[in-house]
């Protein structure tokens, strides 16, 4: 929305944990695209269930989503510890999947038939995965849900898995939008049409938009937020609601945090904010705003969340919300 077709830069293209992310979330695309026709238009339980109420949604898509990633952290990066929302046991990707999709992954070794551990020089990392995020527009097929992951180092052993550490990457992909978001600290924020696993295959330059936020003099003003499936919760957003909005026109509510931080940094909205979010459901699209230029407050495990262009406005919504 906001800036010129270029290139993604090598760096960004060539960065280890990247290239991981990017495995995991092709992983992730593949089975959501699977699972999609089996769900049906019934909300069949034997494929759907609830977490907290009727329309907090749980798949067998998610659960299985996640225990691939875990299986594939597993064996290529077994010292670092995943953070998930389903808390799947590991499955192995190599066991799952047929021969021709494993040779897309990056870290598959056709000779050996396994996954290489990538290992680095750097400190432990804790991996926040949402394997889908927006789970209830993914059952009844709107387009608004996608796989999420960021990756911060681990600060303190005792304080493991908080997200308390520098934040390295974040990756988000979106196979009803048909896109990827990606960012690694210090190199800044782009998106690219489709998987970065099928540029990569093509060997040619990838092209990609540069994020920057709103652009100058674009009028009008969106707040992005969410409400809590609880009832008992709803009644005490509500009431929140017309101070949150002071200075926006308008309000947007996609049912995808990370997707809501996608659209921050693209400049689609200006502003997000929202109450009772998990680490993993912000963790990848929060990376993604700070590279594209502009502030976030994450807020732990249920605590205010907000982006925006400057902190004095951050500050202001974690205030109201």
């Amino acid at each position: 929305m906001n800036s010129e077709l270029e290139s993604l830069p090598a760096e960004i293209v060539d960065h280890c944990l990247l290239r991981i992310a990017s495995d995991l979330s092709l992983m992730a695309w593949e089975q959501m695209l699977a699972w999609r026709p089996l769900l049906g238009a019934r909300l069949d339980a034997n494929v759907v269930d609830t977490k907290t109420s009727p329309n907090d949604l749980v798949t067998r898509a998610d659960a299985q989503i996640e225990a691939l990633v875990r299986g594939y952290l597993n064996q290529v990066r077994p010292h670092d510890l995943m953070v998930g929302e389903e808390g799947s046991e590991a499955l192995d990707p190599v066991a799952f999947f047929p021969a021709d999709f494993l040779l897309g992954l990056n870290a598959f070794d056709p000779e050996t038939g396994a996954l290489n551990e990538i290992a680095d020089d750097g400190p432990r990392l804790e991996w926040h995965i949402d394997p889908i995020d927006g789970t209830v527009n993914y059952v009844r097929s709107i387009e608004h849900h996608a796989f999420s992951v960021g990756v911060c180092a681990v600060a303190d052993e005792k304080d493991a898995g908080l997200g308390l550490g520098d934040w390295q990457i974040g990756l988000v992909a979106s196979p009803g939008l048909d896109a990827t978001w990606l960012a690694a600290a210090g190199l800044g924020a782009f998106r690219i049409d489709g998987r970065l696993a099928d540029h990569r295959e093509t060997g040619a330059a990838i092209p990609a938009r540069r994020l920057r936020g709103t652009p100058p003099g674009l009028s009008g003003r969106l707040l992005a937020t969410g409400f809590a499936y609880a009832l008992s919760n709803r009644g005490v957003q509500l009431s929140k609601l017309e101070n949150l909005m002071t200075g926006y026109d308008d309000i947007r509510r996609c049912g995808s945090a990370a997707l809501d931080l996608c659209m921050v940094a693209e400049g689609r909205v200006n502003g997000y904010a929202e109450r009772g979010l998990g680490i993993y459901d912000y963790a990848g699209g929060a990376v993604i705003v700070e590279e594209a230029g502009l502030k976030v407050s994450r807020g732990g495990s249920g605590g205010p969340t907000a982006a925006a262009d400057t902190q004095d406005e951050v500050d202001r919504l974690i205030a109201a919300i």
